[in-house]
């Protein structure tokens, strides 16, 4: 199946805009040929990024995100209602979003697997911001690969080989809370009056 898709990708202190390209002619390129292009090795990282954010954990709830060189940002929206707003014809229930979202622990349980996630699937990045908005509060995870790399006593790049899932990392709730209290900043929302 050939799919038509443009990526706009931060090269070089300016904005590019991709194309529109085949997802599958990614992978035609030889590596000879992708390390003398800069463009084209963006372009690349870009489809891989938007691949990896697709397969999070409630990844339609994800409102928007960013890739510049080695660093990314992910926001979620803040509730079901802004959601449906947005996208007004989703076959998605509260439900659903409640699944993911709907407890703090479920927020700092995605936090983590995405954090994880997002570092162990894509070798070029080095730094993962993901921000929540939810129950009155914004969840901020703010991470290097480095850091989480010492936190976890691992090295997350070496726990994929080729599109080979070889390692999984399952969590305690003893893990989460150590991930929550070194790296996640919690704070309150202001009202509107």
């Amino acid at each position: 199946m050939n799919r038509k898709s443009f990526s706009i990708f931060f090269v070089r202190d300016t904005f590019k805009v991709g194309h529109l390209m085949d997802d599958c002619s990614m992978s035609q390129h030889s590596a000879s040929q992708a390390s003398n292009n800069t463009e084209l090795l963006a372009t690349r990282d870009a489809y891989r990024f938007r691949t990896a954010v697709s397969r999070l954990k409630g990844s339609s709830f994800v409102k928007h995100y960013e890739l510049h060189d080695d660093k990314a940002r992910i926001y979620y929206f803040g509730d079901f209602a802004s959601y449906r707003r947005l996208v007004p014809y989703s076959a998605l229930a509260k439900e659903d979003y409640l699944h993911y979202l709907g407890t703090e622990g479920a927020v700092y349980q995605l936090l983590l697997d995405s954090t994880v996630y997002l570092l162990k699937e894509l070798h070029f990045l080095n730094h993962v911001t993901i921000e929540i908005p939810n129950h009155g509060k914004i969840y901020t995870v703010n991470v290097s690969r480095k850091e989480l790399d010492e936190h976890l006593d691992c090295s997350l790049s070496e726990m994929k080989d080729g599109h080979h899932h070889r390692f999984y990392l399952l969590y305690r709730d003893l893990e989460v809370k150590k991930f929550v209290s070194q790296f996640v900043k919690v704070r309150r929302l202001r009202r509107k009056h």
